[in-house]
């Protein structure tokens, strides 16, 4: 009687034991899965197989967007602008109404956890129109990215743009604007980020046309990734 008690009072003690370590491990030791993390401006892409929505308006105009992830490190997609100064020239002469419609690529080729950094490529198709004359041309912009995440929300973001651009006919132009940016994203939602970004910088002018004028975008925006 006395050792079927004392297997009893084993086994019971042994199942509480285990008990009480998993209970453990499913508490203390429980690491949640991470976070899906996104950018549209700051080094890391939207994902393998994502579309995102993108809406910016500010200076010089509107700009919208659609990024498709191909995988984890590389972005393709496109971008239209409605804007009321061309390529953010901010000298007068540079007003008017400017349709531009591009194609954007992204690719990562630096992730530290730290600090991410990517490339891009916009090149794209440009009409600049005012009361007495109009004219299109090309933009073939290149930049970096850098981004820095700050916590699981926000990322600060820097980045170095050389948007060439010029236009065609008896009036052709060629420029070389070196635009320094900043900004910041706020992932508000797993699927919605709202940001932040200014650029400035010269817009160096060639040719007939060998002025230097400063250039500006400051643009506010919000991204959907279904």
């Amino acid at each position: 009687m006395r050792t079927r008690l004392e297997t009893v009072l084993w086994t019971a003690a042994m199942i509480s034991l285990c008990s009480t370590g998993v209970a453990r491990a499913q508490t203390d030791g429980y690491t949640p899965a991470p976070t899906a993390h996104w950018t549209v401006d700051s080094g890391q892409t939207v994902g393998a197989g994502a579309n995102v929505l993108r809406a910016q308006v500010g200076f010089p105009g509107f700009a919208g967007d659609f990024i498709h992830g191909i995988d984890s490190q590389t972005d393709i997609g496109g971008r239209v602008w409605l804007n009321y100064a061309i390529e953010g020239i901010t000298n007068g002469d540079y007003s008017g109404f400017e349709f531009k419609l591009q194609l954007t690529l992204r690719r990562v080729f630096l992730d530290s956890g730290k600090i991410k950094v990517a490339g891009t490529f916009d090149p794209g198709y440009l009409l600049w129109t005012k009361s007495n004359f109009s004219r299109s041309g090309m933009t073939l912009p290149i930049g970096v990215q850098i981004g820095i995440p700050i916590n699981a929300e926000w990322t600060a973001n820097a980045s170095f743009d050389v948007p060439f651009w010029f236009t065609f006919g008896d009036f052709s132009q060629f420029h070389i604007p070196l635009l320094f940016g900043g900004g910041v994203e706020y992932l508000l939602q797993q699927n919605l980020i709202l940001s932040f970004k200014l650029k400035v910088g010269p817009d160096i002018g060639t040719g007939n046309f060998s002025t230097t004028n400063f250039a500006l975008y400051a643009l506010a925006g919000v991204a959907y990734k279904f």
